[in-house]
């Protein structure tokens, strides 16, 4: 079964992740997917903050979306909590292509430098939000630095990325859904 939604579920702050409801709906319409926003405040959960790092752990955070599927095609838990995985400092997201979920952090993505707008950050959240639903979708991590699919392990390389794949994740994402 092709997907035709993805639904986003904020987890924690409510407010913090509808503000960028229409970057999160634009990265939806990348992939011709319809996009959902639920208008509901989750609580992240307890076991996976971590006091020493004073972060949540993102595989944790995804067991806690991968719950709370039920019957959506793709889920996505969105958080403006700091995210991790074990051997990483951080994590912008982590997705699971068998469940069908992804958790996205907007921590990092939404703070910079003094003299940096509003829209440079809504448009970090709009590629970071299309990277991790072309993961669910079956894309893998791009060498192409300006593609949307490309590894970012910095604010800065996500800002080098363009809001498009490449004609060659575009191509494997075709070939994904014949």
């Amino acid at each position: 079964m092709l997907a035709k939604e993805i639904v986003y579920i904020p987890l924690g702050s409510t407010l913090r992740t509808l503000a960028y409801e229409s970057e999160l709906l634009k990265a939806a319409s990348l992939y011709s997917l319809n996009g959902r926003v639920l208008n509901v405040s989750v609580p992240l959960s307890e076991e996976s903050y971590n006091p020493e790092r004073r972060q949540f752990n993102a595989l944790i955070l995804l067991d806690q979306v991968s719950r709370m599927k039920k019957g959506f095609d793709l889920c996505m838990g969105v958080t403006a909590s700091d995210i991790y995985v074990p051997q990483m400092n951080f994590v912008f997201g982590v997705a699971d292509v068998s469940r069908g979920c992804a958790v996205l952090s907007i921590f990092r993505l939404t703070f910079g430098r003094y003299d940096e707008g509003q829209e440079i950050f809504r448009e970090r959240v709009l590629k970071e939000a299309a990277h991790e639903l072309g993961h669910l979708l079956g894309l893998s991590h791009c060498k192409n630095r300006s593609c949307l699919m490309s590894f970012s392990n910095s604010v800065m390389e996500v800002d080098m990325k363009k809001p498009i794949l490449c004609e060659r994740c575009l191509n494997i994402l075709k070939m994904l859904s014949e």
